[in-house]
């Protein structure tokens, strides 16, 4: 499924395989996740992608954490 003027390629770079999309007026390189970031070379293409990864682990939410020992760790002063 390519659009107009976009042709499916396969990268390869440092032993890795890439779909994308290679922009035929522009000759750049089309993220095949977001379809919005143009890329000149491979190896910026699997850069992009990484940050694509590195961003969906970062928006992941943590549980709550639990405090241990609060309800012993007043903040009672005494007074003298």
């Amino acid at each position: 499924m390519t659009e107009e003027g976009l042709k499916e390629v396969v990268v390869e770079y440092a032993g890795s395989r890439f779909r994308a999309y290679l922009d035929a007026a522009s000759g750049l390189l089309l993220c095949p996740i977001c379809r919005r970031a143009r890329l000149a070379s491979p190896e910026d293409l699997v850069a992009h992608i990484l940050a694509h990864a590195t961003r969906a682990l970062d928006m992941r939410r943590e549980p709550p954490k639990r405090e241990h020992g609060a309800a012993s760790e007043s903040s009672s002063e005494e007074e003298g």
